[in-house]
């Protein structure tokens, strides 16, 4: 399957389709997905249905901004673009994402590490030129 980076570059492809298969593909069948605001989502096909909802709810779209691993494991910092259901306002969420894998190259755990709250909804590092350092922004940022 390559590397594991090539792995979440395909898994990050799968994701921005909403399709609950092609997004199942890249995990182990009893991979979790563990959150800081929701879940944790467990197995592959529920990690992948959760998906299909964002994408078909709030117009998700996610966005590798960095990467590294070490070939056991694998971590990325991540964007996500969406609308706020409410209001239909563009929103970015950030965060980054720990991942391990099975014997077979396919995701068996991601550890999702994001938090926005009033002062700060997009979770984005305060003071960091997000811009400047080439990471994903919402048009007209």
């Amino acid at each position: 399957m390559g590397t594991h980076l090539d792995h979440i570059h395909s898994y990050y492809k799968a994701l921005n389709t909403g399709d609950p298969d092609r997004v199942a593909a890249h995990f182990t069948d009893d991979a979790t997905h563990y959150y800081t605001r929701l879940g944790p989502h467990e197995g592959a096909r529920t990690i992948g249905e959760h998906t299909k909802w964002a994408v078909e709810q709030i117009g998700g779209q996610w966005h590798i901004d960095n990467a590294i691993e070490d070939g056991e494991q694998a971590v990325i910092e991540w964007a996500m673009t969406w609308r706020d259901p409410k209001t239909g306002t563009a929103r970015i969420d950030r965060g980054t994402e720990w991942f391990a894998f099975g014997d077979d190259g396919r995701i068996k755990e991601v550890r999702a590490y994001h938090h926005g709250n009033s002062r700060n909804p997009s979770g984005d590092l305060l003071g960091f030129d997000h811009a400047g350092r080439g990471y994903t922004m919402l048009d007209g940022e």
